[in-house]
């Protein structure tokens, strides 16, 4: 309880990304696997990249709270910031593949010419694309957050 209290900012916002990533994970499962367009059209490595970066997002907010006396604590720095941009890159990329898996499908939904369009806006499809397009607000939202608690110190300064 102790650790807490020396969140900063900028641990609270890193961990908000983390939570925003692993919401992002849930959505796209329960996107594919339920009814509609999207159903069982997985996309490449999102949740391996995903998972990866919100593992990169909490691992730095833990190594953000150890003190180590001298060099180790720059080095500590150094690999805390890291993970704090490598987390935002990964959860972009993870955005990138999935709206370019999903662009066409998205259109063919939406932007469909009147003859098929009552067709294709059947409620199961247009569930799905609101999911994606939750999925996609997820992960822009992380990603977004992710950069800006990178920006931030990761514990409370001591007074």
């Amino acid at each position: 309880m102790n650790v807490i209290k020396k969140f900063s900012v900028g641990a609270w916002i890193t961990l908000a990304a983390a939570v925003l990533a692993l919401v992002s994970i849930i959505v796209y499962a329960v996107n594919i696997g339920s009814a509609g367009y999207f159903q069982n059209a997985a996309v490449s490595n999102l949740i391996p990249l995903c998972a990866l970066a919100v593992a990169a997002l909490a691992a730095a907010v833990l190594l953000g709270q150890l003190k180590l006396p001298g060099a180790a604590s720059t080095v500590m720095e150094l690999v805390t910031g890291a993970l704090q941009i490598c987390a935002p890159v990964l959860l972009i990329l993870c955005l990138g593949n999935l709206a370019a898996a999903r662009a066409e499908g998205l259109g063919f939904i939406y932007f469909s010419n009147a003859d098929v369009i009552l067709e294709v806006q059947t409620p199961a499809n247009l569930s799905s694309a609101t999911g994606t397009i939750a999925n996609m607000a997820c992960l822009g939202a992380a990603a977004l957050a992710g950069m800006a608690g990178a920006f931030c110190g990761l514990t409370k300064k001591a007074k």
